[in-house]
């Protein structure tokens, strides 16, 4: 019974189903057309849902039932194009356009199909019939356009883009896709004359007038193009493009003071508001790059946030800006004052937060960090980046607090990774503490949960060679680090310090050269390179290099004192 509630219902939706879709289908039993109507409608619902797989079965099974059923096969020839299967595909358009040669959509999804397959003639062959059948869709004649152009076909596409002109009139767009077809013909005197046409019909839009400057800037008219400029600017001495066209003339020109000149008087016109003149500094920016420095673009964002200082998007593209040239300090400014007008869930204090962490002013990280989280900010990341930053500040009790109550309430068990990161934060708060069994405790509860965590693994190997702990499992979590991170120099330095304190001396200096050889001028750890280079020389006999790496050590790293007594006793002493 309820297995037959099912099969009537199934026809009821089926049959709506089938009158919105439009298909023509062919006589089959009511049964079989049950079955074929609710793996239809099933199908169609998985695939809303996201279930593609599913979706595929079910359509397949009411293709199976119903082969000739055009709507199921209609969905499932577009799922077969999503996966690649174009032939597939294509097949099941081609008969699903040939079941009904007056059906829109079918033919448009077979002819489209057909251009993904490169087989132009039939698609040429198709939308020619979709015209004939429906001629009032000009965007079809786009396509045959299209089509023709990408075969070279060039006077052909021009026809079709007249039969589009007919039906829609004429248009910037479509002059701009004609013109493209007379410049690859050699034609310029025709492409010139088409955008004067244009605004020949429309003399007082601006819009077109400003399109023709474009066109005659394309073929390097810049004296039309200064002329019309001047004549739109009459027109509408408010208006934006205008500043922006007068502009790139004076590029052209290599003016660019004049450049300059025509940025700040739209930057101080009262007229335009500040949305437009924010949309016209990305142009600026774009043009600018090319021959001036980001300190001068920077400084056009600067006066606008000067002039709209309770406006969120110039002050947050400026700030931006600014960090993507590394004006951190500045940039940290500038979201603090976003941050304290309208950040409502914490997203700029957590910013705020990163920024100053990278800048080593672990106090302000700290207060930015809990203010995201006060502003509703109660993310995994959030918490990680906040107890580190705690730790970086040595309060290891309140970095111990916040990572716990990130594991305990924040964090969820599927966050893996996040709580890995958490552990191993817990390990350094008890590693700076001495407490070595607790911080070797929450290493192995890191790696419990990402067993591929670089980072952990490198720190809990460098933290059990140095305080005399299992060298060979030390050997083992390094060299897996460098096998996930093979350019990571700090990993390399210390599987080269795993290896001194295992008395590998001559490996461990072919990972330390690896080591140097990689570094940067502004790696911080830089000393202790030097400093570990040195103490392996000395055990290999040669004292002489083994100095000369501790003097450049001692450079770096002044305070070190133990660095000193190596110089003078020339030789490795064991902190």
């Amino acid at each position: 019974m309820k297995r037959l509630l099912y099969l009537v219902l199934a026809c009821i939706i089926g049959t709506i189903a089938m009158h919105a879709i439009g298909g023509k289908q062919p006589r089959c039993s009511e049964a079989d057309m049950a079955l074929y109507n609710y793996f239809y409608m099933e199908g169609e619902k998985q695939n809303a849902l996201g279930n593609f797989d599913a979706a595929m079965a079910l359509l397949g099974e009411a293709t199976r039932i119903h082969p000739n059923g055009t709507a199921a096969q209609y969905s499932l020839a577009k799922m077969y194009m999503m996966i690649n299967r174009v032939d597939t595909a294509l097949l099941m358009l081609k008969g699903v356009a040939e079941s009904d040669t007056t059906h829109f959509w079918f033919n448009l999804a077979y002819a489209n199909t057909t251009i993904h397959a490169k087989q132009f003639g039939e698609a040429e062959r198709i939308f020619k019939r979709i015209i004939a059948n429906h001629p009032d869709h000009p965007e079809i004649y786009n396509s045959l356009a299209n089509l023709y152009a990408h075969q070279k076909k060039y006077k052909e596409a021009l026809a079709c883009y007249d039969s589009v002109e007919t039906y829609m009139g004429n248009s910037p767009e479509l002059v701009g896709n004609r013109i493209a077809l007379y410049d690859l013909l050699g034609d310029t005197t025709t492409a010139i004359s088409m955008a004067e046409d244009l605004v020949a019909e429309q003399e007082y839009n601006i819009y077109y007038l400003l399109y023709l400057t474009d066109v005659y800037r394309h073929y390097g008219l810049t004296p039309q193009m200064y002329n019309t400029l001047q004549k739109v600017q009459k027109e509408a001495p408010d208006e934006p493009l205008v500043y922006m066209q007068l502009a790139s003339y004076y590029l052209l020109e290599k003016d660019t003071a004049a450049f300059y000149n025509e940025y700040d008087s739209l930057l101080y016109n009262e007229n335009i508001s500040c949305e437009e003149k924010h949309n016209a500094l990305e142009n600026f920016a774009n043009e600018a790059t090319r021959f001036t420095t980001d300190s001068i673009i920077i400084d056009y964002y600067r006066k606008l946030v000067e002039l709209y200082p309770y406006e969120y998007a110039p002050r947050n593209n400026y700030a931006l800006m600014l960090i993507y040239t590394q004006r951190l300090d500045e940039a940290c400014k500038q979201l603090t004052i976003i941050a304290e007008q309208s950040d409502k869930n914490g997203q700029v204090w957590e910013q705020i937060m990163t920024i100053c962490i990278d800048l080593g002013q672990y106090t302000e990280a700290i207060e930015a960090g809990l203010k995201a989280i006060e502003a509703g900010r109660k993310e995994c990341i959030t918490y990680i980046y906040l107890s580190n930053a705690m730790l970086l500040a040595k309060q290891y009790d309140q970095a111990e607090k916040c990572a716990l109550t990130a594991l305990d309430s924040i964090c969820n068990n599927n966050q893996r990774h996040e709580r890995s990161y958490l552990y191993g934060i817990l390990a350094e708060t008890y590693s700076n503490r001495d407490m070595l069994e607790e911080c070797y405790q929450y290493y192995d509860s890191a790696l419990v949960y990402n067993s591929n965590n670089a980072m952990i693994l490198n720190n809990y190997a460098y933290k059990l060679a140095t305080n005399g702990g299992d060298l060979y499992k030390a050997e083992n979590m390094s060299s897996r680090s460098i096998n996930l991170e093979p350019d990571n120099t700090t990993y390399i330095d210390t599987y080269a310090w795993v290896l001194f304190k295992m008395n590998s001396y001559t490996l461990a200096r072919i990972y330390m050269e690896k080591a140097l050889d990689k570094l940067s001028d502004e790696d911080s750890l830089s000393a202790e390179y030097y400093e570990h280079y040195g103490d392996i020389l000395i055990m290999l006999g040669e004292t002489d290099k083994a100095i000369e790496q501790w003097n450049q050590a001692l450079k770096l790293a002044p305070e070190r004192t133990i660095l000193k007594q190596k110089i003078e006793q020339k030789q490795y002493i064991e902190e």
